[in-house]
């Protein structure tokens, strides 16, 4: 059974999605000016960025269930993944 959220947050819902719109578009421009590679910039800095929303998005959220912390251990793990691909395309 699924309980109501009564707690209150300072943050709106959807913060943690916004955050992760600024990291992708931080962190594209980043790379952009350090590969000079369009393609590698959108192609890293998407996934990354949008799997960091979605844990930043989490953790405003607060809920914690079983569920939840495999859907973390999950997104954790595609964000490395994403990282080890990124440096193996960069320096491959």
């Amino acid at each position: 059974m699924k309980t109501t959220n009564n707690h209150s947050s300072r943050i709106f819902e959807g913060a943690g999605y916004l955050l992760g719109s600024l990291i992708t578009i931080v962190l594209g421009i980043g790379l952009f000016v350090l590969t000079e590679n369009f393609v590698i910039a959108l192609s890293s800095s998407l996934p990354i960025g949008t799997v960091m929303g979605i844990l930043i998005e989490q953790k405003f959220q607060n809920e914690e269930s079983q569920q939840l912390k495999q859907k973390t251990k999950l997104f954790a793990g595609l964000l490395l993944l994403g990282i080890i691909v990124f440096f193996a395309i960069l320096f491959l």
